[in-house]
């Protein structure tokens, strides 16, 4: 999202911006062509695409299937080597609310759900939601400047480690449901705020059919 919807990608300043050749970054292009997050006009450039509704709730279906899943196995399984390595993440999302550092906030958020993966056991589901979440973390990355986000997601972060910590698997199911809900909300602020880089907002009536599930 540092880059608005319409904007033009361009490849020769980004290659000079991340010292890579043409080539991988033509690769990279592609790929994210192929998350619907550019469109690439032949002969006219590659564009940022608009957050497309319909793709951030199949994002947030994915989401919320793998990771109901995997949160009981990781209190099912938790072992305290990991202990030390969620107190830091907690330390560093509060450091990060603290200055309202937009970006540190939502890697270190990333890095907390990455970590569950791999204390449930299957570190490797962590790469299966991330390569189906992209227009989602468009959304959530977006939603941070909401009053009292930073501090939400720490209060939620700080009670599934809690549970997690004391292996009890239906509150941590229970706490992880209601964390991910939140994303409504978060979609409802973005609509308000930046209507013009959404597309689809029709779509949204389908999140609330999912909530249930």
């Amino acid at each position: 999202m540092k880059l608005a919807p319409g904007e033009t990608l361009s490849e020769k300043d980004t290659c000079a911006e991340l010292g890579i050749s043409r080539t991988p970054m033509r690769e990279a292009v592609l790929r994210l062509a192929q998350e619907g997050l550019v469109n690439i006009v032949p002969s006219g450039g590659t564009f940022i695409n608009k957050i497309v509704m319909k793709k951030v709730i199949e994002g947030h279906l994915v989401r919320s299937s793998l990771e109901m899943r995997t949160i009981r196995l990781a209190a099912r399984n938790f072992d305290p080597v990991h202990e030390r390595d969620l107190d830091l993440l907690i330390f560093r999302q509060h450091d990060a609310a603290k200055r309202r550092d937009v970006s540190e906030a939502f890697n270190v958020d990333n890095e907390f759900h990455r970590l569950l993966c791999r204390i449930s056991g299957f570190p490797d589901i962590w790469q299966t939601i991330h390569n189906a979440t992209g227009q989602l973390d468009r959304v959530r990355r977006r939603g941070f400047p909401k009053i009292g986000y930073f501090d939400e997601v720490i209060e939620e972060h700080v009670a599934l480690s809690t549970a997690i910590k004391a292996r009890d698997e239906d509150e941590a199911v229970t706490l992880l449901r209601r964390h991910l809900s939140g994303i409504s909300a978060v979609i409802e602020y973005v609509v308000q705020t930046d209507a013009d880089a959404i597309s689809g907002k029709d779509h949204i009536a389908l999140l609330n059919g999912l909530q249930d599930l």
